[in-house]
């Protein structure tokens, strides 16, 4: 009963967003397409590809009419996708996996990311009986990917678990938590809890931010574990956004900022002498794990591969030295590949061929990430977190 009323209410907010969306000059078949969208999303089977159903029509109606930095085409398809994700996030399809989700204290994401799905669905859910209407969307702020190994557990050991949760403008939100988090911080807690990692119930509110207005739009709920350093960071974070319907909109806000600021840095002597080494080390981490999350955008050259695997291999622990740390800074700097990855993003998000201008991704694109970047950026994410839970690797010890 709780996924049907889930997906009536995916339904509602999609049919309201397309609403939302129509400009004055669009045809008047634009209801019929919103009426022909809804009734195929509630009669499609599991799996299916909404979007494969329209795009067609949508390309041929809507393609030429423009819309913030894309088209109106794009922003239908956009909302389509997201659609879909809810509607495919259901418990049967996060049922309790066999395999660990900690071995030798790595964890294995696709295990990580069904506890989540099945932590969210549960308080989403309950914040319906409350009265508070909402749709999630959680999973796992960027930094995982580019540590796994072929198994889906991570190279490094435990360090930072942060569950990123983007939510609808209406979610419940205060200073001190607010009911989402009261709801699924103890539900969080016990899970990991029964898989190894015991810490009490303590939790910090933390990075508040607030729009223009003055209103709170996101908070974090942390938990700081006894080993926790700056240099060696362990700690478990809730981070909530009522700004972002999605995940990769959270991610992408975080991450083009730095890219861009390594693209404009132009003294690196002067870099490695403001920046601490460990800073230096979360930026290069930060980078690559840009570099996976924009996948489905940005196809890395085979020198660029081949960096990447090296890097990946030295943050098992290598990387920690300053002198490896900064030749791997150093040959990131001078392949271009911070250049390659700028310049391919600004035309992705609004059409800026390298050289035609300079684009800021914190003024201009991170303010309303368009739809044309983050359509394969979700694609490839969802895609991608599918092949992690389907990987079992034979059960083993788990020791935390």
């Amino acid at each position: 009963m709780s996924s049907i009323r889930r997906s009536n209410r995916a339904l509602r907010h999609f049919r309201t967003a397309l609403q939302h969306l129509a400009p004055t000059r669009t045809s008047p078949g634009f209801p019929h397409l919103i009426d022909h969208i809804t009734h195929l999303a509630a009669t499609s089977g599991p799996g299916s590809d909404l979007w494969t159903e329209i795009a067609a029509d949508c390309q041929r109606d809507l393609a030429g009419l423009s819309l913030g930095k894309g088209t109106l085409a794009q922003a239908v398809e956009w909302e389509t996708l997201k659609l879909q994700g809810r509607l495919g996030a259901t418990p049967a399809t996060t049922r309790t996996s066999s395999v660990p989700l900690f071995r030798d204290r790595h964890v294995h994401i696709g295990t990580l990311i069904r506890l989540w799905r099945r932590v969210a669905l549960d308080t989403e859910t309950w914040l319906a009986e409350q009265g508070h209407d909402t749709l999630l969307d959680v999973g796992p702020w960027g930094g995982f990917n580019f540590v796994l190994e072929h198994d889906g557990y991570t190279r490094m050991p435990f360090a930072r678990l942060t569950l990123a949760v983007g939510s609808l403008s209406g979610t419940p939100l205060e200073e001190a938590g607010g009911p989402f988090f009261h709801h699924l911080l103890p539900r969080y807690r016990a899970e990991l809890q029964a898989a190894g990692v015991a810490f009490p119930d303590e939790w910090q509110w933390q990075f508040p931010k607030h729009d223009q207005a003055g209103r709170l739009t996101e908070l974090s709920g942390t938990h700081y574990l006894p080993d926790h350093t700056y240099e060696r960071r362990t700690f478990i974070k809730v981070r909530l956004s009522r700004a972002c319907e999605t995940v990769e909109e959270m991610t992408l806000q975080d991450l083009l900022p730095l890219l861009e600021r390594l693209h404009f840095t132009t003294d690196w002597d002067l870099y490695r002498e403001q920046t601490q080494h460990v800073d230096a080390r979360f930026d290069l981490q930060d980078f690559l794990s840009l570099n996976h999350v924009v996948e489905g955008v940005y196809h890395r050259s085979a020198s660029e591969e081949r960096l990447l695997n090296e890097i990946k291999d030295a943050y098992r622990g290598a990387v920690r030295t300053p002198k490896v740390l900064y030749t791997y800074l150093d040959s990131v700097i001078r392949s271009g590949w911070v250049e390659n990855l700028y310049w391919a993003l600004a035309e992705a998000a609004l059409g800026v061929k390298r050289y035609q201008r300079a684009v800021s991704f914190d003024r201009e694109v991170c303010p309303q990430i368009p739809p044309r970047l983050l359509i394969p950026i979700r694609r490839h994410l969802q895609n991608y977190h599918a092949g992690l839970s389907a990987v079992a690797p034979a059960p083993a010890e788990v020791t935390v």
